[in-house]
Order: C-alpha cells, then sequence, then structure tokens
C-alpha cells in the first residue's frame, strides 16, 4: 500500500488576520493557506462600502506578506472564475483538487460562520481540526466558566476578572490604577465649549480597483467611499502608525 504524505489545508478569515499567530511561527511545506473573498460573506447583510473594501485589501495586503515569508498560499479574489463563493465549496472544491488530507480552521467569531464551519468539517472524510485565534485574552469558554451558576451575567464581573487576571492597569496588588475601575461616567459628560477635537490621521491607499471589482459582481453595499483615496489602514504596518499617533496625540 503507497504511503500517502500529510498535506494540510489551512482556512484563514478575513477577521483573523494575526501575523503572529503560532501557525505561522515557522513554515510548513506541507502546509497551505486559504483566504477567499466570498458572495457569502458580502451578500448575508448590506455592508458599507468601505468596510468591504478596507478587508479585502487586508486580506490581500496579509496573504502577499505570508507569502513573502514562505508560506505556501492560495487566495481567492472575488472575480476569480474558480470562486465558488462560500467556505465550504471553496475548500471541498481545494481538498479534491490538491489531494489535501489535514483541513484545519481556526475558531470564527461569528456564530453563523462557527456553525458553518463545524458542520463541514463533520462532513469531510479526511482529518480535521479547529485552533484558536489567539487574538483574545479570554479562551473560547471563558465566559461561560466565570459566569457557571451565577444567577447574574455583568460585564463590569468579566471586566474586572479579565484586568486581575492580566494585570492590566492595578497597582498595590489587585486594586485599580487611578482608583477607579471605569470612568464611565466622565464618559457621558459633554465635550467642552469650542473644544477643538485632533485632526484624525489618515491614509491615502489608492483601491479603485477593488472598488471596481466589487462593483462588477454586483455586490449591494450602502454609503459612499473615495477608493482612490482610501483613508482607513489595510496594511499591519499601517495600523501599528495609526496606534502610535493615538498614543502620542490622543492620550491625555
Amino acid at each position: 500500500m503507497a504511503h500517502t504524505s500529510q498535506k494540510t489545508l489551512r482556512l484563514i478569515l478575513g477577521d483573523q488576520l494575526n501575523a503572529h499567530h503560532s501557525w505561522l511561527s515557522h513554515v510548513d511545506t506541507s502546509v497551505t493557506y486559504v483566504l477567499m473573498e466570498i458572495r457569502s460573506e458580502t451578500d448575508y447583510a448590506h455592508h458599507h462600502i468601505q468596510k468591504v473594501i478596507g478587508i479585502f485589501a487586508a486580506m490581500r495586503h496579509f496573504a502577499q506578506h505570508i507569502e513573502q515569508l514562505g508560506h505556501k498560499v492560495i487566495y481567492i479574489q472575488l472575480s476569480d472564475s474558480r470562486n465558488l463563493h462560500s467556505f465550504d465549496k471553496n475548500c471541498a472544491a481545494l481538498i479534491a483538487e490538491h489531494s489535501f488530507t489535514h483541513f484545519e480552521y481556526l475558531y470564527p467569531d461569528e456564530y453563523r460562520v462557527d456553525e458553518h464551519l463545524k458542520n463541514f468539517a463533520n462532513e469531510l472524510s479526511i482529518a480535521t481540526k479547529a485552533y484558536d485565534t489567539e487574538h483574545f485574552y479570554s479562551h473560547r469558554h471563558g465566559l461561560k466558566e466565570l459566569f457557571e451558576g451565577k444567577k447574574t451575567y455583568l460585564m463590569e464581573t468579566f471586566y474586572r476578572h479579565m484586568r486581575k487576571k492580566h494585570h492590566v492597569l492595578l497597582t498595590d496588588g489587585d486594586k485599580p490604577m487611578y482608583g477607579k475601575w471605569n470612568f464611565d461616567a466622565d464618559n457621558r459628560k459633554k465635550l467642552p465649549p469650542k473644544h477643538k477635537p485632533i485632526a484624525p490621521l489618515v491614509f491615502d491607499n489608492h483601491l479603485k480597483h477593488i472598488e471596481d471589482e466589487i462593483r462588477v459582481a454586483g455586490v449591494k453595499t450602502i454609503g459612499e467611499v473615495d477608493s482612490q483615496h482610501f483613508i482607513w489602514p489595510v496594511s499591519r504596518a499601517q495600523s501599528l502608525s495609526l496606534l502610535d499617533y493615538f498614543i502620542e496625540y490622543c492620550l491625555p
């Protein structure tokens, strides 16, 4: 009987673009990553055109980045003729075409997508496994475990628990920095008279080609956009620049 070497297909969703995920800590030639722009995700609701363009641009940047690191990547654009426009159909076609022996994915944050991928994985005849996205402080079942047996469910309880667990903004053991757990009351105050907000940091991304693909495909969106001068960050470098700007100019 001939030995079949392991070949793994790993799915990464558009809100899972974590370049520091343990999956990507080393290059494995037996692993192929797939990202896809699909109508099942653009069409389940009418999204703002800036959101759709921004997500697609970020996905393309990310795919290019990990490919440059040496990882194998399959990227399915909205307009690709091979695009079957759903996670399960595209992945099933790739598994058959490339004879993948394993399918893996990261737990989705949306219940709708979580159920979709869980059902798909259960129907496959090859080995499957789901992994943590590693982009939350809490783990997938942490909230359930915290409130197990309790009659009330307060966000404040979870918030304080996480602050203490990870020692965030604490002093003298487990006391909150500045003497208060939150400043919600201050956030409800009106802006002072003649207040001049700090000018935002905006970018100049040229994404007309992505807008054109979305329009030609007939994706229904809301809102308007200047895709020749797209102002939102679409890469890790731009996002870090925005964070640095916020820390330098917007924090008291």
